[in-house]
């Protein structure tokens, strides 16, 4: 029963995900097809986003809504467990993780933006050209581990396997008790890939198309 109510809340947060998403791409003055990763206009017309755009997405992934509500989910899935248990079951318990989970995206972020910029990769999420339950599942779980290239092209993602274990060795050295090994971020940067998954899950099914 309570795993039943940690689902619900998950699943309530990220469709909150998808709607502060749909309300910051229709309130933005100036109409850009990915200034808002997982929104396309008309994904088959595809353009490189020049620095402008990129900077933007960056923006909008590091310090956007999902980027908050994804840290809150987190924090509330580790203040069940308790990880760690050194910190208190409390609001300051939960603070810590809530500060340490935006901390990892954070630093996440900006390594997979600037890998992107460094090697002409767009490492925002795109929902897919495709109809059809299991090949647009399908295009957002492979989407963890891609990118698309300045001529369209998707192609594997160095900065999209790299960053998110500079995101957990970064936070487990800076805020984490002592005791945790880099086998710890290691463990922690492999699951950031299950959230990713989900917030490209949300982004492809349930955020409205522009």
């Amino acid at each position: 029963m309570v795993t039943l109510q940690y689902r619900s809340i998950v699943a309530a947060l990220l469709m909150a995900t998808s709607a502060a998403a749909h309300s910051q791409s229709t309130s933005s003055p100036q109409p850009a097809p990915a200034a808002v990763p997982g929104y396309v206009a008309n994904p088959a017309a595809y353009t490189f986003p020049d620095s402008h755009q990129q900077f933007r997405n960056y923006l909008y992934s590091t310090f956007g809504p999902p980027a908050f509500i994804s840290s809150a989910v987190g924090a509330g899935l580790d203040q069940r467990k308790p990880a760690p248990p050194e910190w208190d079951s409390g609001a300051q318990g939960y603070a810590e993780r809530y500060g340490w989970r935006f901390g990892m995206q954070l630093v996440t972020q900006t390594t997979a933006y600037s890998l992107g910029a460094l090697i002409h990769e767009d490492v925002a999420y795109h929902r897919c050209a495709c109809a059809g339950l299991l090949p647009r599942t399908t295009h957002a779980f492979v989407s963890t581990l891609t990118a698309r290239t300045s001529s369209g092209r998707t192609v594997f993602s160095v900065p999209a396997l790299v960053s998110p274990y500079a995101g957990s060795f970064t936070a487990v050295n800076a805020w984490y008790p002592a005791r945790y090994e880099p086998a710890d971020a290691l463990r922690i940067g492999s699951m950031s890939f299950v959230f990713k998954a989900a917030g490209n899950l949300v982004g492809e099914f349930f955020a409205p198309p522009r």
